[in-house]
């Protein structure tokens, strides 16, 4: 792809330009590690780095514009051009929706906020969708996948770039409709500036991302942004049994409908029978069958459920609720897995009180009493503190036996991350296991299993790495758990 500068600056503010804007661009970056030859470099202030510092790196490398907030005084090259403006940010937003031909503006794309259910929600939809033969594309924590097609992601939300990027690739494909996941990290770091999202979707919002935003009312705050930017043309959705819900919708302009398990709502539903092996429901009165597990998965569904609906019209009820029996369990949100040996493994990216709490729900409603519940958790490094010690509590205390382990030090001793989950009063009346090494804690979770027990591995879920001191390591919780089941039950 290949487009003029001129046109790729097009609505952007710019404050003072030096150079020609009739230099032809063929990409877009925002690391100096992924420049080529003639791409536009753009410099942020990151939280920990300065990309001004990289500039004179990405030249030597081939990028033939910088746009900045501060034009470099020295080193400055003659045949580069250079863009100053106030938000580096809010520019790259802009130029990654010109130079992508504003994919946005040709998909209908629906955002999934809020703590927990934003991955299954966006799965769901995008199974449900393809299902129906509406080609979509799935941008979430689990990569993006174009209709069937997977590509590999960072972070809940990647950059913006790479979202405009896939969005015009998947348009290209025959896509109409785009599922996305949209963290709190990346409103607030305007990762989704420039896009237009014809529906918004709120979950919920619990304790979760305080060392990152400070407080819950800053954490409120920015999820409710991402509502207040949706146009009148759109929907927002929201889950009415979260005693948020009020606070998100105010002074929105988008027109708002409400799906909940408690209230008078748009979108109502009602468990009828709830197993090991799926749920019976009813969805705005009529039945429907799920193999998902928990009542957290109810809410999941609705939610899938009553975006179908926005998107298709009534007429198509019949065929979402249909489709709705061929959802499959997503990797890492209550996966299951029965060995033969009677044990069930669990495995679940709870990470936050909230999370851990529901998972306990549904396993209780799934369990029989003469069954231990065994607990594999570990908290990540540099990341909210104040978590690890409820989190650590809430183990200890629904769990017959609880282990305290690893999840991603990252850059903090692991040592001293169990300590902070140790801390509080009630551990007094039973002991608690602790392996800095998370393998041998789930190895020693199956070894002290008993037929029929249930294994709880919470915390990474879908992940199939571990992060310590800046390096990733391979680790795949359930691929683990029945390695060690192969090797002690030769399953």
């Amino acid at each position: 792809m290949k487009k003029m500068l001129r046109d790729v600056l097009k609505k952007v503010s710019i404050l003072k330009i030096i150079g020609i804007d009739t230099v032809f661009i063929e990409g877009i970056a925002i690391s100096s590690k992924e420049v080529n030859k003639n791409m536009i470099f753009v410099a942020k202030n990151g939280e920990n780095t300065d990309g001004h510092k990289f500039i004179v790196d990405a030249i030597e490398k081939g990028a033939n514009t910088i746009l900045c907030e501060v034009i470099p005084v020295n080193n400055r090259y003659e045949n580069v051009t250079y863009v100053s403006v106030t938000d580096s940010m809010i520019a790259l937003g802009i130029i990654s929706s010109n130079f992508y031909d504003h994919p946005t503006k040709k998909i209908k794309l629906i955002g999934v906020t809020g703590t927990n259910g934003k991955t299954s929600v966006v799965n769901i939809l995008h199974q449900l969708f393809n299902s129906m033969g509406k080609k979509s594309i799935l941008i979430s924590t689990v990569g993006i996948v174009i209709i069937s097609k997977k590509y590999p992601t960072t972070h809940t939300t990647p950059n913006i770039i790479d979202i405009n990027k896939y969005l015009n690739l998947s348009i290209k494909k025959g896509c109409e409709y785009a599922f996305m996941e949209v963290s709190s990290h990346g409103i607030y770091q305007k990762r989704i500036f420039g896009l237009l999202f014809i529906g918004g979707i709120f979950t919920n919002i619990t304790h979760d991302h305080l060392d990152y935003h400070k407080n819950f009312n800053n954490y409120l705050s920015t999820k409710k942004s991402f509502f207040e930017s949706l146009s009148k043309e759109s929907f927002a959705l929201i889950n009415s049994d979260d005693k948020n819900s009020k606070n998100i919708i105010k002074n929105i302009l988008a027109k708002t409908f409400f799906y909940g398990l408690k209230k008078d709502v748009d979108f109502k539903i009602k468990i009828l029978e709830n197993s090991i092996n799926g749920i019976k429901l009813l969805i705005n009165g009529k039945k429907a069958y799920t193999k998902l597990i928990g009542e957290f998965n109810v809410y999941n569904i609705l939610a899938s459920y009553a975006t179908s609906i926005l998107l298709l019209g009534e007429k198509q009820n019949n065929k979402i609720i249909e489709t709705i029996k061929s959802i499959k369990p997503i990797k890492g949100r209550f996966e299951q897995f029965s060995s033969k040996s009677g044990i069930k493994i669990i495995v679940d990216y709870a990470h936050n009180p909230d999370a851990l709490n529901t998972i306990f729900n549904a396993i209780k409603k799934i369990k029989k009493n003469e069954n231990r519940l065994i607990c594999v958790i570990g908290c990540g490094g540099d990341r909210d503190k104040k978590k690890r010690s409820l989190m650590g509590k809430l183990v200890y205390e629904k769990c017959n036996v609880s282990i305290f382990t690893s999840d991603n030090p990252r850059n903090e001793d692991p040592e001293k991350i169990l300590i902070d989950m140790k801390n509080f009063k009630s551990y007094l009346k039973k002991n608690i296991l602790t392996f800095v090494s998370r393998k041998k804690a789930i190895e020693t979770a199956i070894k002290i299993a008993k037929k029929k027990d249930i294994i709880l591995i919470a915390g990474k879920g879908h992940e199939i790495f571990q992060e310590v001191k800046g390096k990733y390591y391979p680790f795949d919780d359930m691929k683990i758990a029945k390695e060690i089941l192969r090797k002690y039950y030769h399953l």
